[in-house]
């Protein structure tokens, strides 16, 4: 492994158990209301893809159509998701995250908000916004196989 993949895997990892701490810390406390390490990762992807349909995180989270409706149902009723009815097709709905969720395990984006402020704060702005493009190179052009998914509905980025 050279250098360059050392440092990815362990800023990788950095992040991970940002978020791998909290959802662990939460299932020790064990209190109504709770999510599962299951449903963090159902949230993790109702996040990562940008408000999906009912239908895309179903397949995405391979999860058969009443195992979809019952998960879902459960992460509604205690306040971490919201659906909202599609304007022009109202059979379909979006699902998003709350902003319980983001409080009560979003620590990863107040951790990657930090980051960035740091990174702000350490490099030139030249130094930034180079960084930003080759962020955004990384992204859109090295990782199509990572992406495929939140890309795919109408050629829209969530990224």
């Amino acid at each position: 492994m050279n250098d360059l993949e050392r440092h990815f895997n362990t800023m990788y990892d950095k992040f991970k158990l940002m978020l791998y701490d909290r959802a662990l810390k939460e299932r020790g406390r064990s209190m109504p209301g709770d999510l599962s390490l299951q449903e963090v990762i159902y949230m993790e992807i109702i996040i990562a893809l940008g408000a999906p349909t009912v239908a895309e995180f179903s397949r995405y989270a391979k999860l058969s159509a009443p195992n979809t409706a019952y998960r879902l149902n459960k992460l509604e009723e205690r306040g971490y998701i919201r659906r909202t009815r599609n304007d022009q097709d109202k059979r379909e709905f979006r699902i998003e995250a709350t902003n319980r969720y983001r409080e009560e395990y979003g620590v990863i984006f107040d951790y990657i908000h930090l980051v960035c402020e740091r990174i702000e704060d350490r490099f030139s702005p030249e130094d930034v916004d180079k960084f930003r493009e080759m962020l955004g190179i990384i992204s859109d052009e090295l990782m199509p196989e990572a992406g495929s998914q939140l890309t795919e509905r109408s050629g829209k980025k969530n990224v």
